[in-house]
C-alpha cells in the first residue's frame, strides 16, 4: 500500500553541488525504481544550524515528498545512513499527520457548532427576557 512520506536530510556544508545532486538523485532513483512517485523536491540550500552538529555550524537542507510503499523507506534510510556527506536525516509518514489534522478539524467544527447553538440560545433567552420586561412595563402603565 502506497503512503505519503517526507524525507528530509542535512548535508555537510562542504559538499559540492554535484554531490548534493548525486545524493538527491540516489533517493529519487530508489523511489522511482520501486514504482513510487516523487511529488516535490524542495532544496533549501545552505542554512545556519540551530546547534553545532559534528563541528558544523551550517548545513545544506533538502526535502523530498514522495508516495511509495513503506518497505522502500528502509532502503532509503539505509543509504542515507551510509552516506558520509549526510549529517542528519528524518523520514515522516504524512498520512498520520493528515489523519490527526483531519480529526482535530472535525472536533473543532463540532465545538464551533455547539458554541454557535449556545450563543443563539443565550441571545434568544435574553431577547425573551427583554420582551417580557417590556410587556410588564406596558401592563403597569
Amino acid at each position: 500500500m502506497k503512503r505519503k512520506y517526507e524525507i528530509g536530510f542535512l548535508l555537510n556544508p562542504e559538499s559540492s553541488d554535484e554531490e548534493v545532486k548525486k545524493i538527491t538523485d540516489t533517493v529519487v532513483g530508489i523511489i522511482e525504481k520501486a514504482k513510487g512517485n516523487v511529488e516535490n523536491i524542495d532544496e533549501w540550500g545552505r542554512r545556519k544550524l540551530a546547534y553545532t552538529i559534528k563541528k558544523h555550524k551550517e548545513g545544506i537542507y533538502t526535502f523530498i515528498n514522495a508516495e511509495v510503499e513503506g518497505k522502500v523507506m528502509i532502503e532509503v534510510e539505509r543509504r542515507l545512513k551510509l552516506s558520509e556527506r549526510v549529517i542528519r536525516f528524518i523520514v515522516f509518514r504524512l498520512d498520520d499527520k493528515l489523519k490527526k489534522a483531519n480529526k482535530l478539524t472535525k472536533k473543532w467544527r463540532k465545538l464551533e457548532k455547539v458554541a454557535k447553538k449556545t450563543k443563539e440560545t443565550m441571545e434568544k433567552t435574553s431577547s425573551d427576557k427583554k420582551f417580557n420586561e417590556q410587556e410588564e412595563v406596558k401592563n403597569e402603565d
